[in-house]
């Protein structure tokens, strides 16, 4: 019953690991970038410097949450676990994501929280998103290239 709850706090932490990441490190990414640096210009569109920062971001929160996830539990299921998880929740996300008006015209500089509310993703990035959260935590946590460090 021990490894059972082990591997379960291994997921829960793992992920809330992966999040507190993505969450921190966007916010100080849109305070140092602006709005200017973050949108295309005059538009809720993400610009290609937010895009790449995505990426690189969402891998890199993905593999910490990974080897978070495997030094907890010890053993290589919980990440298993934790991979489907970031997939089905992406993949969730993903599909209700609504793109909405990509011709709107941003005349403001948004908050940080209107930022999130409004800023225009694309679509195959909102994609890419859970395939990169699968892949970085099968890479933190040894799956994908069977390391074994931090066991």
């Amino acid at each position: 019953m021990r490894k059972f709850w082990m591997s379960f706090l291994a997921v829960v932490v793992g992920y809330l690991g992966t999040a507190l990441i993505v969450m921190v490190t966007f916010s100080l990414a849109y305070l140092i970038l602006g709005a200017e640096g973050s949108y295309q210009p005059d538009s809720w569109n993400v610009s290609m410097t937010w895009v790449v920062l995505s990426i690189v971001v969402g891998l890199g929160a993905a593999w910490t949450g990974g080897r978070i996830c495997i030094w907890i539990a010890g053993n290589h299921v919980a990440p298993k676990y934790l991979v489907a998880l970031i997939v089905v929740l992406g993949v969730v996300s993903a599909m209700m994501t609504n793109q909405g008006d990509v011709d709107t015209i941003r005349t403001v500089t948004p908050s940080i929280m209107e930022a999130m509310s409004y800023s225009v993703q694309p679509a195959w990035l909102t994609w890419l998103n859970p395939v990169l959260g699968g892949v970085g935590v099968a890479m933190g946590s040894g799956l994908l290239f069977g390391s074994d460090r931090g066991r």
